[in-house]
């Protein structure tokens, strides 16, 4: 028997319409009813995590940003957190910058941008809980959003990092030239100072280095007398890897590519056919 599941979110725990489906909230309130227990490990915002956890009935830590927060479940207060370092978040910004792409660096709850635009003003309409009969928009999450801000920092970013008392714990780097991307990324690759993983196309996050998905699961089942033979996770992306290799049982989404499928023990259907449910039916109910 599984002690624990551990969940990516996008792509994963939600459909490509960012929600989740009845049949897979149904599945993982069934799973913790036999006595396993359930979480989340995000990329996303401390808040959109917990939301989520909640919506759900999740009963375990959480993980965010990459691995770099845990989170109490019930209050989704900060248990943990591993920041980068003033001096490596101002050497990230120097380079991104002189190489003409974009960077913004996330606090607990608040995203710091060079300057609000269309794109960065919307992230936290994108870390709701989306419900089907509600229409993605401002007034009708309004609750949600407040959660999560947008902070355009007063000067320079260079400055904002180095002299900032709040800590940030991932930067995303984005650009539109993949080539200009690619390279940044072999740039720091070389540096051996931040966790890095390709996230989209056209972005990647960093990450203090050794901080990531499975490091913070490793701290958390530590701390509850779990091995990692007694985990399950699922997930479908780059920064899934890590965890998906460390789990007694790694699950691979159908819509994960070729090499993350690669890395798990087991694959699933996509998240367009409940593909997490099936998992959790198959692999986890089946087995008590």
């Amino acid at each position: 028997m599984y002690k624990l599941l551990a969940l990516d979110m996008d792509g994963t725990l939600l459909n490509p319409d960012k929600i989740m489906t009845a049949g897979t909230i149904h599945s993982i309130q069934k799973l913790i009813l036999a006595g396993t227990a359930v979480t989340i490990a995000s990329g996303r915002f401390p808040a959109s995590v917990w939301l989520h956890a909640r919506e759900a009935g999740m009963n375990f830590p959480l993980v965010a940003l990459n691995g770099a927060v845990t989170l109490d479940t019930t209050t989704g207060s900060l248990l943990s957190g591993f920041p980068l370092s003033a001096a490596d978040a101002a050497r990230l910004v120097s380079i991104v910058q002189a190489c003409g792409a974009y960077v913004h660096f996330y606090g607990f709850n608040t995203l710091y941008v060079p300057e609000l635009n269309e794109m960065n003003k919307r992230w936290p309409l994108a870390n709701v809980v989306v419900h089907p009969d509600k229409e993605l928009t401002e007034e009708n999450y309004r609750l949600q959003t407040e959660m999560i801000r947008v902070e355009a920092v007063n000067g320079e970013m260079i400055d904002f990092v180095q002299n900032s008392e709040v800590p940030v714990y991932k930067a995303a780097v984005i650009c539109t030239d993949t080539l200009v991307l690619d390279q940044l990324l072999l740039i720091l690759q070389n540096w051996g100072t931040f966790e890095l993983t390709r996230t989209g196309s056209h972005r990647f996050d960093v990450n203090a280095s050794g901080v990531n998905k499975q490091s913070a699961l490793v701290q958390l089942c530590s701390e509850h007398g779990i091995d990692s033979s007694e985990v399950a996770a699922a997930g479908d992306y780059d920064n899934d890897l890590a965890m998906l290799r460390w789990a007694g049982l790694g699950i691979a989404m159908g819509n994960a590519k070729t090499h993350v499928q690669a890395a798990a023990k087991v694959v699933t259907g996509s998240n367009s056919e409940d593909g997490l449910a099936q998992a959790i039916q198959r692999h986890l109910l089946f087995t008590l």
